[in-house]
């Protein structure tokens, strides 16, 4: 029996059924004693232009996105054990393939974060951004449960819940002051609950994961064709753990830790930061000193580096358009460009604007605004979150981390382990600290459920990860595929950037992938493109 459900439906799905007599259609979950959810699994979704969207958010995360993207709404329960307990109703966007007599099918994008919006981030790269992807498939891509437009949690007013509170006049990575930063975001912390709704309690990787099977069977498909990047990855692992029998084929780009942990993620991050910019600074210093400004001495170079990051803590440089630059802005702005695979070439040169106190030059700017439009259209912060929160990514982030994990660290086990940061990276290290406390007072307990992703029963997946990734270090890649079992096939290339998938500079890696997802076609396990 298939329903359509009406958009406006508010009430839970099996309820309303019931109410309208159709209880002698019982489903197999029901005889088995398990929640029926068919409801949910056979609903239609109606796919309108997303410039006409009744809802402000999707119109607002849309309005910049290139062709003509359609989108809509597919209700999921808050808990799948429970429906009864309430629904909400993700948001969805889709470009349809032009090549609709030679179409593969959908092909599902989770781009990252956890707490970005799906829909900003395929929006942000077009029907043409994924190499060949988008010529045989409809691209689909969706908010998760607690983003974007899709019952965002909601926290502070000043949106901190994402990230370590600070003064105006004071480092964001300095030891000083950080138990008492921890104890002012406490306070933001306390709102959570109350402003989030009934959705906190259910955010988190493994209901998402359920989410995406909801999508599947709403699509029309029989198999998932899934393609994720970065916390995206991690995602796909746990959909593949769940529902190994219905996984098509499924690609992990800038592959996440499999079990994360808040100090050793961010200390692997932070070492991994360091790795890319000296990569970035060999880029240039190999050239010569006719061609590099920075030498051809690659450890002065990188001495000259710290050195000027460490001068922007007192004394900030003047910048473009009457701004001045402080640490955390020039920390911001690389650790962006090192994101970029397009970027990345550009960075030796804002790099020397901090060694030298020169304006950067128009190609340094450009690639800057690359590297954002690349991430959504905003100057972002590291890879998970934006800095500042104002698009609501900061609080989803903090959600979804701290409901994948039952591990708590203290305000005091924090500052104790800034030398470790510090040491880990003289530039990025004493920023990336506060990641470690991102869970530090979270009102909502976590669990380590997602940490498992073995799936043996499932076809072979593609995993690629540059080898000068900053943002999901190289060894992620390898614990992911250990965590997956045999049926991971893995793939590194010599560059840097982070999920580099349809970037035009990653030809050998875009071929790879574009012939996994347009023919079945496989590269051999531990494949490196140079």
């Amino acid at each position: 029996m298939r329903s359509v459900l009406a958009p406006s439906l508010s009430l839970p799905l099996a309820a309303a059924l019931l109410a309208g007599g159709l209880t002698g259609c019982a489903s197999r979950d029901e005889a088995a004693g398990r929640p029926d959810l068919t409801p949910y699994y056979d609903q239609e979704i109606s796919w309108g232009p997303c410039s006409r969207d009744q809802d402000k958010t999707i119109r607002n995360e849309t309005r910049h996105a290139g062709g003509a993207p359609e989108c809509a709404r597919l209700t999921v329960p808050y808990t799948y054990a429970d429906p009864a307990k309430g629904e909400l109703r993700l948001a969805l966007m889709r470009y349809r393939t032009k090549d609709q007599e030679h179409r593969l099918g959908s092909l599902v994008l989770s781009s990252g974060g956890p707490g970005e919006s799906g829909l900003v981030r395929l929006g942000a790269r077009g029907p043409d951004g994924f190499s060949k992807a988008g010529g045989r498939y409809d691209l689909v891509t969706f908010d998760p449960r607690g983003t974007g437009a899709s019952s965002p949690v909601r926290c502070g007013p000043r949106g901190a819940a994402g990230r370590v509170g600070r003064n105006d006049d004071e480092d964001p990575g300095a030891r000083s002051g950080l138990a008492g930063r921890l104890a002012d975001r406490a306070k933001d912390l306390e709102e959570c609950s109350r402003r989030s709704g009934p959705v906190l309690p259910h955010v988190g990787t493994v209901n998402t994961a359920r989410d995406l099977d909801v999508l599947r069977a709403a699509l029309g498909e029989d198999k998932l064709h899934y393609l994720g990047y970065s916390h995206g990855t991690r995602l796909g692992a746990a959909y593949a753990h769940r529902f190994p029998q219905n996984v098509g084929r499924m690609v992990m780009d800038g592959v996440d830790d499999p079990a994360p942990d808040a100090k050793r993620t961010a200390l692997a991050r932070a070492a991994a930061y360091q790795k890319a910019l000296r990569h970035a600074v060999e880029i240039c210093t190999r050239r010569g000193d006719e061609d590099c400004i920075l030498g051809s001495d690659t450890d002065r170079a990188m001495e000259n580096v710290t050195a000027a990051f460490d001068r922007l803590d007192e004394r900030p440089l003047p910048w473009v358009n009457g701004r001045t630059l402080d640490r955390e802005t020039a920390v911001t702005r690389t650790m962006g460009l090192l994101r970029s695979r397009e970027g990345l070439p550009e960075a030796p040169n804002l790099l020397a604007s901090l060694v030298y106190h020169l304006p950067p030059g128009e190609s340094a700017h450009m690639a800057e605004e690359e590297a954002a439009r690349a991430e959504g259209g905003h100057e972002g912060g590291h890879e998970g979150g934006r800095e500042d929160g104002r698009d609501g990514s900061a609080a989803a982030r903090a959600a979804v981390a701290c409901a994948d994990s039952a591990g708590r660290y203290t305000a005091g086990q924090v500052a104790g382990a800034y030398d470790d940061f510090a040491d880990a990276s003289p530039v990025f290290g004493p920023a990336l600290a506060a990641d470690m406390a991102l869970c530090t007072g979270w009102p909502q307990a976590g669990d380590d459920g997602s940490h498992d992703v073995a799936a043996p029963r499932a076809p072979k997946i593609l995993l690629h990860t540059s080898e000068f990734d900053p943002a999901t270090p190289v060894q992620w890649l390898h614990r992911m595929a250990r965590a997956i079992g045999p049926s991971a096939v893995t793939m590194t290339d010599t560059g840097g950037g982070h999920s580099v998938y349809g970037s035009p500079d990653a030809e050998c890696v875009n071929d790879r992938i574009d012939s996994f997802l347009l023919d079945g076609t496989l590269p051999a396990d531990h494949t490196r493109c140079t």
